[in-house]
């Protein structure tokens, strides 16, 4: 972009952040935005540009951030999702209003206990933890986890407990952004439905969205071989781009990655905690009040209370 106006870069800066939260389904309502016409996604799902705020690092060059937009400067809706921002707190928000102004930003929230088994899932898949560590080994250490971790990269494997306490981190989202929240069990019960709902958040045409089913994106398999699993996850960050351009492709690609090194996850029982279970009681009923002020329709059936 060299020589590229301040203008021009501004007019691709994203206008819609999906900032939050991991593992619950940020990278499928992504991908189903993404279809809309008036809808332009950058090349990079999670671009990661203010992610060094959360870390007290300094930021890329914006140029560098545009460029994961070219193209989009005609939608109406230009998105990023990082879903590691969340976490960032007041440095990643200031950073965010001093780059993008007002962007609306979209949180995707799970019940916090599936959230969290997915979230162990992941980091075994991407070789952050051991895969013989199981659920209880990997919750007990987790559950030791606090806010003053969040700004520790070497922490965020750790981030399974903690990471679903999201009443913890969205108020002061709300405080500087139009925030809305989508449940995922919500985005695969009623996709078309849920979809047409953002449509008019965002100002544009909900029709394009009627009939869309969920994509299966982003899941945790297990591996075989680790040296071919590490292998697949640079190749795949190598050419996401590309990827994401040709979706059928890496559908097909995936699946005959997973016959050579994938490995079913194994069905283990596993009961949470109940001091952690005690803290998403309490984080899940601040969640459901300050969901109800957004928006008193929407509230998740694990947000509701039971009568």
């Amino acid at each position: 972009m060299t020589g590229t106006s301040v203008a021009a870069v501004v007019d691709l800066l994203p206008n819609l952040l999906l900032a939050g939260f991991p593992k619950t389904g940020t990278t499928s309502l992504f991908t189903l935005l993404a279809r809309h016409p008036q809808v332009g996604a950058s090349s990079v799902k999670e671009t990661e540009y203010f992610l060094p705020a959360r870390y007290g690092e300094p930021l890329g060059p914006v140029t560098e951030y545009a460029r994961l937009f070219e193209g989009t400067g005609s939608a109406a809706v230009r998105m990023e999702s990082t879903p590691a921002y969340v976490y960032g707190g007041a440095p990643v928000i200031d950073a965010i209003r001093t780059t993008l102004g007002a962007p609306r930003v979209l949180f995707t929230v799970r019940e916090p206990a599936g959230r969290l088994r997915s979230y162990y899932r992941a980091q075994q898949a991407r070789l952050r933890i051991p895969i013989e560590m199981t659920m209880d080994e990997y919750v007990a250490r987790s559950a030791t986890v606090g806010e003053s971790s969040l700004a520790d990269r070497a922490a965020d494997p750790w981030l399974g407990v903690i990471g679903g306490e999201y009443s913890r981190f969205v108020p002061a989202w709300i405080d500087a952004f139009d925030v809305r929240f989508v449940a995922f069990e919500d985005l695969v019960a009623r996709t078309d439905a849920v979809l047409m709902d953002l449509a008019t958040w965002l100002g544009i045409d909900p029709a394009p969205f009627a009939g869309m089913e969920l994509p299966h994106e982003n899941p945790s398999v297990l591996y075989r071989g680790k040296g071919l699993q590490r292998f697949a996850l640079g190749f795949n960050r190598r050419l996401e781009p590309f990827l994401r351009r040709h979706p059928d492709l890496k559908a097909r690609m995936r699946s005959a990655y997973y016959r050579v090194n994938g490995r079913a996850i194994p069905k283990a029982a596993w009961s949470l905690d109940p001091a952690v279970g005690q803290r998403y009681a309490d984080t899940n009923a601040a969640l459901a009040a300050i969901w109800t002020s957004l928006d008193p329709i929407g509230l998740p059936a694990w947000l509701t209370p039971a009568r």
